[in-house]
């Protein structure tokens, strides 16, 4: 059996995750949090005596939510801390009765996923603003796009006479407008949204098919073939500027397609905006780049030059290059992020 010492010296991640924009990434570990930014690179490590299952960042504020879990859990599991890295504090807490599954963090909004509900809290105020019934989220499914400018939320949901389908309800809080969307004639497993919130990304149970939807006009514009062996997806990245798209699951591959005519550019007093185009038919097509990583729960974005960055909770960071033609690349080992810790 472990003693207390030999657990706080185990400085592995339990979770790992990014920031809303992709700059920074934050790990709940068994004695604390980490947080690493990636260019320049800036190590820092808060050791809270303690073990945690979320971690997950404001932008690039001092503010994190922390829930509690692993071998000695710092805080219950049935409730989120919000914690000042500045100051070393706690500023707020939100208790629940049943255990913290999934939070993510907006400017002005906090959503908690618990088992079958998903609750909204203004962050200045601590005031729960909304609440929904999900389906049983034992994954603490729930997509929300990361761009401060406007919040658009995704979670599944039960219709009463087609339980066995994969349908997730999406609001708009510019809007304060709500539906339902069919995705998938299956449960879901996963889904994600990319920065701006056009477009929900969704995948089947079996983790085959992945599906991606305008969220303007409810449209199918992309049906992605991963495999036909079943798999556990455990992440899901848009690129920022829309080039490409990419999922990892179990088995160890990062797989990546183009989103090739579905977003136009447009400029409009120097700043670029997007728009989904209108498109009444949907691309399906296998992966164009297969990326081998062996490594488990590891997570990877989009950078210039046709880049990957991945990550593992090993604090390693790999860099793979793609090329238009497509392929397998390798994924070479650039830096070891503990190398710069704070002296």
């Amino acid at each position: 059996m472990e003693t207390v010492f030999e657990i706080f010296e185990d400085n592995s991640a339990n979770i790992i995750s990014f920031n809303q924009d992709y700059s920074l990434v934050s790990m709940g570990t068994e004695r604390g949090y980490k947080i690493i930014q990636l260019a320049p690179i800036y190590y820092h490590e808060n050791n809270l005596l303690g073990s945690l299952s979320r971690c997950e960042m404001s932008y690039k504020s001092n503010f994190l939510a922390l829930v509690g879990g692993g071998k000695i859990p710092k805080y219950n599991n049935k409730k989120v801390v919000i914690y000042n890295d500045a100051e070393n504090c706690i500023e707020s807490e939100y208790k629940f009765t049943t255990p913290v599954l999934n939070v993510k963090f907006k400017k002005d909004l906090i959503f908690i996923v618990c088992d079958k509900k998903i609750y909204v809290f203004n962050v200045q105020t601590s005031q729960n603003i909304d609440s929904f019934d999900t389906i049983t989220n034992k994954k603490g499914i729930i997509a929300v796009n990361g761009c401060p400018e406007k919040t658009i939320m995704a979670h599944p949901i039960e219709l009463e006479d087609e339980l066995d389908k994969g349908y997730v309800g999406i609001k708009n809080y510019k809007t304060n407008k709500y539906f339902p969307l069919l995705v998938h004639d299956e449960p879901i497993s996963y889904m994600e949204m990319d920065y701006y919130g056009l477009l929900l990304a969704t995948a089947n149970e079996k983790g085959t098919t992945i599906r991606i939807h305008n969220l303007t006009n409810k449209n199918l514009v992309y049906e992605l073939r991963r495999g036909k062996d079943k798999a556990n997806i455990n992440f899901m990245c848009f690129d920022l500027e829309y080039n490409y798209f990419g999922v990892t699951s179990n088995k160890g591959t990062i797989h990546i397609w183009k989103l090739d005519d579905i977003i136009e550019k447009v400029k409009e007093n120097d700043v670029i905006k997007y728009n989904v185009k209108n498109v009444n038919s949907y691309k399906s097509e296998f992966s164009f780049a297969k990326i081998k990583i062996d490594k488990q729960n590891c997570i990877f974005c989009f950078k210039s030059l046709d880049r990957v960055l991945i990550i593992d909770p090993e604090e390693k960071c790999y860099i793979s290059t793609l090329n238009k033609k497509g392929g397998y690349f390798p994924a070479k080992k650039e830096k070891d992020f503990s190398l710069y810790k704070e002296k």
